[in-house]
């Protein structure tokens, strides 16, 4: 068997947010003193058996403070995480220089741009939250789904910036910060030899299109995707679980061949 290299999202993928918490899931992060992210009651037994088979690599729109407060079951924490859409590469915690240089070169002729949004964003207001994750891209998030979808309908910045709405919440990235470019740095990087991914929103359909094999919730990303190489997780299971045991599958049959 070949390196496997799981790329994965976090947030709805991974672990969620207490709106979705079921009994008996576990809390894994908790934002002043109040509990925030959870995993899956499978989720604690599951990962460790996944990290003795593949190479875990979570790519998140998490800034670096975000991505730390998660807890880890024991041995289970990843050694390498993609942070900030892929930007920031950060090796047993701490911060990969170059690659964080690389990405902001890839920013570099776009740091106009990023400003004049987040000023626009701030002074409209309506948003809950407006800020700008590492210097490399632009959120804001909305009290509706529908509020989020009028601002990057109606943002004209005359830029090269990207506006992805997930949610309630809108993001601005410039060329060159996304998950697609982050798992292609990455590849070059590590050199494995599979790829398995998975997400749930837009913002992962680049990296899940390059990916042996992509794990999505539901159809809604379907059309988006190379079939043949998409599982979709049923109504009788939960996504997490749903991953980790389709990659636990697909290491066990790379195994046997």
């Amino acid at each position: 068997m070949g390196t496997i290299l799981f790329a994965s999202d976090l947030d709805n993928t991974l672990l969620f947010s207490h709106r979705h918490r079921q009994p008996e899931d576990r809390c894994v992060e908790r934002l002043n003193g109040a509990e925030q992210g959870f995993f899956t009651r499978e989720t604690p037994d599951l990962l460790p058996q996944v990290v003795q088979r593949v190479h875990l690599l979570p790519i998140t729109t998490r800034s670096i403070e975000q991505y730390q407060r998660i807890q880890w079951p024991d041995g289970t924490a990843p050694r390498i995480a993609l942070t900030a859409n892929g930007a920031v590469l950060l090796r047993d915690g701490q911060m990969d220089r170059a690659w964080y240089a690389a990405s902001q070169a890839l920013v570099r002729d776009h740091r106009e741009a990023l400003a004049a949004v987040l000023d626009h964003l701030t002074r409209q207001g309506g948003a809950t939250s407006v800020r700008c994750v590492e210097g490399v891209y632009v959120y804001a998030a909305y009290p509706d789904i529908p509020a989020a979808e009028r601002v990057a309908r109606d943002w004209c910045g005359g830029s090269a910036l990207q506006a992805v709405v997930s949610g309630r919440k809108v993001y601005f990235f410039p060329p060159g910060i996304d998950k697609g470019t982050a798992l292609r740095r990455a590849v070059e990087r590590f050199g494995p030899e599979r790829v398995i991914a998975a997400g749930d929103s837009v913002i992962d359909v680049p990296m899940l299109r390059q990916a042996d094999l992509a794990l999505i919730p539901d159809a809604e990303l379907l059309p988006r995707l190379p079939r043949e190489r998409t599982r979709v997780c049923g109504r009788d299971c939960r996504f997490p679980d749903f991953v980790l045991k389709n990659v636990l599958h697909y290491a066990a049959s790379l195994e046997n061949t």
